[in-house]
């Protein structure tokens, strides 16, 4: 059995921060090694685990509205120093705005709040595997607000055209920002498998990306879909 994934909870509401504390404790895949009320506290708190050698959290899920440094503010911070631990946002808060923001200050996925501790767990599980969780509901409203952006402005023709991205391969991006697997991509595009890992192989080259959460994060800042 592999070690559980460490993660970190930054949730100003001490009630829902102490109930998410609790429904994680059920589950063996992941350990709760550090919580904060606050984005300011939990940097801090990271620098104190850091300076002593402590395990640091390799997923941290953020709450998006907080007094002080929000979640987007604390997020960019935090991959300023510790670029390789993930951030999952966790929110009630569904703005289009919002979220373009969080992952572009790096977060790697983006839930809300009441899709329950079991569909946490499993987005920590695959963010922690290079994936970009999302739930579907906030998945389509990021696609809709990224692909009115770029329409408007044309970012995404020219920057796919720059990159020379074929029409099959920004099909394919499209399909992994909303969360699709490789075997639903290939049978949506009526491909094989392995041809839908061609293409996730060519795309990753030609935005110098190594996983698909750093695909879908490259997507959104070139305004590519």
């Amino acid at each position: 059995m592999s070690a559980p994934v460490r993660i970190a909870i930054v949730e100003d509401h001490a009630v829902l921060r102490e109930r998410l504390e609790q429904q994680l404790a059920f589950f063996e895949a992941v350990d709760l090694v550090l919580s904060s009320e606050s984005g300011d506290a939990f940097l801090a708190d990271l620098e104190v685990r850091s300076r002593s050698d402590a395990p640091l959290p390799d997923v941290v899920l953020m709450d998006i509205e907080m007094p002080g440094r929000d979640g987007t503010e604390t997020t960019a911070e935090l991959k300023r120093t510790w670029p390789d631990i993930e951030v999952l946002m966790l929110t009630v808060f569904e703005a289009e705005d919002k979220i373009f923001s969080a992952i572009q200050a790096g977060a790697s996925g983006y839930l809300l709040k009441d899709d329950g501790p079991d569909a946490i767990v499993r987005a920590v599980l695959e963010v922690e595997a290079g994936g970009a969780p999302s739930s579907p509901l906030v998945a389509r409203k990021l696609l809709g607000y990224v692909r009115e952006q770029s329409s408007s402005t044309l970012r995404g023709a020219d920057a796919a055209q720059s990159l020379r991205l074929t029409p099959r391969e920004t099909d394919v991006l499209a399909q992994l920002i909303e969360d699709v697997s490789e075997v639903e991509i290939a049978e949506a595009l009526g491909v094989s498998p392995h041809t839908v890992r061609t293409h996730v192989k060519n795309l990753y080259g030609k935005l110098q990306v190594h996983s698909r959460a750093q695909a879908v994060r490259a997507a959104f800042e070139r305004g590519l879909v």
